[in-house]
């Protein structure tokens, strides 16, 4: 009888494999094991000076239809710029997303430990980094440069606004398949780069009056395991709302978690449509 059972076991066994549980697979319910789970994106946003309000309701719809992508938005800090988020008071975060576009602005938030802990949580995990405008600014005030480290530069201070007329410095990079030749912004502020670290690599730049300098204002960057995606571009809510911005950070977050093909496309399963 039981010699029957046992074979009867194996039998199924042979028939239908057991197979360990794949190990950090996190695939949304619903989504089949044969198709590409959406990029999981954090947005964290908030802080004072810019309009983070109706921006959060342009930039991660805008994206979402562009490619596949699952938003998860940090709006806690509200207008404050001297919030420590909750969210980012250890590293485990980094286990439920791809990638954190930062748009925000947390210029008075100087603790040490703090800025060092988040960059390094970037770093020895590997989530991809976006990083707009007012996020290039905050933290400068601190004594750590490692959020500039994580970007690949650091900034102290910006020009006046006025319209800048951009300077393609990489041509042909993926990141800037489909831009114009020629590409005026709306009134913008240009950071002038203090420091810029070796792995920094300009993709534009434009020229500040007021340092008689041109300076870079889309960059990619790598932290150790973590790639990353600067532009200062993005004070106004106008330059938010234009198609060719929103189409120039989908391929910079594309980019940071190895989906951006070379014509510029997302890789096979990740067009939103």
């Amino acid at each position: 009888m039981h010699r029957r059972h046992l074979t009867l076991a194996l039998l199924l066994i042979s028939v239908f494999p057991v197979f360990p549980a794949a190990q950090g697979d996190s695939r949304p319910q619903g989504t089949t094991a044969g198709a590409p789970r959406p990029i999981r994106a954090l947005y964290v946003t908030g802080g004072g000076f810019h309009e983070f309000v109706k921006q959060e309701k342009i930039l991660p719809p805008g994206i979402a239809e562009r490619v596949k992508v699952h938003w998860t938005v940090d709006h806690t800090a509200g207008t404050s710029t001297e919030v420590m988020i909750d969210r980012h008071k250890n590293t485990d975060w980094t286990k439920d997303f791809d990638v954190v576009l930062y748009n925000m602005s947390f210029s008075h938030v100087v603790d040490v430990d703090w800025i060092e802990r988040l960059a390094a949580a970037h770093r020895d995990s590997g989530v991809g980094a976006v990083i707009l405008h007012g996020a290039v600014h905050s933290y400068r005030r601190s004594e750590s440069r490692a959020w500039g480290e994580l970007m690949g530069a650091f900034s102290l201070r910006h020009d006046r606004q006025r319209p800048l007329t951009v300077d393609w410095v990489a041509q042909g990079h993926p990141i800037l398949r489909g831009l114009p030749e020629k590409w005026v912004t709306s009134s913008e502020e240009l950071y002038e780069l203090e420091r810029v670290w070796p792995a920094m690599t300009p993709l534009a730049q434009a020229h500040s009056v007021e340092s008689n300098k041109s300076h870079p204002m889309i960059w990619t960057n790598t932290h150790g395991k973590a790639k990353v995606f600067v532009t200062s571009l993005g004070h106004n809510t106008e330059i938010i709302e234009n198609p060719l911005y929103i189409d120039l950070v989908t391929r910079g977050l594309l980019w940071t978690v190895g989906l951006l093909q070379d014509d510029g496309t997302p890789k096979p399963g990740y067009a939103a449509r």
